[in-house]
């Protein structure tokens, strides 16, 4: 998927992030164990525990990402080529699914989940590391509601992916709303895929999406594990248990 430089890890900022996000890698990756993948890692794998087999995901080969992320250097050759949100294996194959920084970018989120949820196996995990827009580049968009995701889910012909680049590059990009620059910009991006934050939320936001996965998507898994946004991680991180 996308990369997002200004949604790192913030290993950087301070020691004790560091410290504090090598404590919270341990507590999620003790629930991994098995066979699982890990979805759009590009140059940075979870750090799985040694024993846990895992397949790399990602929506291109890897001379394609290459090219689309020529600063990036190591990235991780994937074994499977894959739309992120419709994984490519039988349900209840797998122990587990990784998704980092990867939910925002896909269009029908929902979708996505009802497919990790359908590949996972009884007792697999769902490990998600998902953006808080308070501490990042979409600070200035508006917050995605659960109702448009519903809507969009429900009916995908109406999907309008050219409203969401507009947002971005309005929003992100700084580009006046109606302006030829703007214009040109979205068809740009659109023209060569551009991997935008179709979705941005906040902690908020994702306990609410998690609940109506429980309640009204007939998903039966638990939160094992809930990590909000700090000031040395600018994402919220969780985990899924499937029952």
């Amino acid at each position: 998927m996308g990369i997002d430089v200004t949604e790192s890890s913030g290993d950087s900022l301070m020691g004790k992030g560091a410290i504090l996000r090598w404590i919270e890698n341990k507590a999620l990756a003790r629930h991994l164990r098995g066979k699982g993948v890990e979805i759009g890692a590009l140059w940075r794998k979870f750090p799985a525990p040694s024993k846990a087999i895992v397949w790399y995901v990602d929506r291109s080969d890897s001379i394609k990402l290459q090219r689309e992320y020529p600063q990036l250097n190591n990235l991780i050759r994937p074994d499977v080529v894959a739309d992120a949100g419709q994984l490519p294996f039988a349900d209840g194959s797998l122990n587990f699914v990784i998704a980092s920084h990867v939910l925002e970018h896909i269009p029908f989120p929902l979708a996505a989940l009802r497919n990790w949820y359908a590949v996972l196996s009884s007792g697999g995990v769902l490990i998600l590391r998902i953006p808080d827009k308070r501490y990042t580049f979409d600070v200035k968009r508006a917050r995605t509601s659960l109702r448009h995701l519903i809507e969009e889910d429900l009916d995908p012909e109406a999907f309008d992916r050219r409203a969401h680049f507009e947002d971005w590059v309005q929003h992100v990009g700084g580009r006046e709303p109606g302006s030829k620059v703007l214009q040109d910009e979205s068809d740009h991006l659109i023209g060569v895929d551009y991997s935008i934050h179709y979705h941005v939320w906040t902690d908020k936001d994702i306990h609410e999406l998690v609940r109506h996965t429980q309640t009204s998507m007939g998903m039966k898994w638990r939160l094992v594990l809930f990590l909000s946004a700090h000031f040395y991680r600018k994402e919220c991180a969780l985990a899924l248990r499937r029952d």
